[in-house]
């Protein structure tokens, strides 16, 4: 089996969500802004956790671990304000004929080239914060493995139907034909 990426039809081949290789499609603007209030939230949570444990307990050996932990928020926060965006920089995904194409991550790269032929389904998924947002994470699951193939995260919702909708459309279907 020739590995597609090095593959000279690669390139030719049909694309569905644009050309190869500049114009992959990216995460919209307002998933940074879902990011951000994920985090913040989380952060907030934690800390106001350990406030009310400090208060509950009327712990004085608390306080110190309580501005630690104010302080490490703030310094999360900032460090996840300038990283944030470069994550949903390198975030992209191409939808072909033949495979669905993901790759992200800064620091750590991750390219994922799924085969539609090996895709078993697809679910669309939203929590509180996408929906607000307007978005949904797209799993995409195939034969053989319990867990997602690959997961895109903080898609537009509308986006992630058409995208279920062409990856279900695309998936090879056994022969109906033959079976009658």
């Amino acid at each position: 089996m020739t590995n597609q990426l090095l593959d000279a039809g690669f390139l030719d081949d049909q694309c569905l969500t644009g050309p190869l290789p500049e114009e992959w499609l990216l995460l919209p603007t307002v998933a940074l802004t879902k990011r951000r209030y994920s985090w913040l939230l989380t952060l907030i949570v934690v800390v106001s956790g350990l406030m009310v444990a400090q208060w509950w307990w009327d712990s004085h050996w608390l306080f110190p671990l309580v501005v630690a932990c104010w302080g490490l928020t703030g310094l999360i926060f900032l460090a996840s304000w300038f990283y944030l965006p470069l994550d949903i920089r390198h975030t992209r995904f191409l939808l072909r004929t033949q495979d669905f194409l993901l790759q992200s991550g800064v620091l750590w790269r991750r390219a994922a080239l799924i085969p539609l032929h090996r895709v078993q389904h697809v679910t669309i998924s939203q929590g509180p914060l996408q929906k607000r947002f307007g978005l949904a994470t797209l799993k995409v699951y195939t034969a053989g493995g319990l867990d997602a193939e690959a997961a895109l995260a903080d898609i537009e919702y509308s986006v992630a139907q058409a995208l279920s909708e062409q990856l279900s459309q695309l998936i090879p279907r056994g022969d109906t034909d033959a079976e009658h």
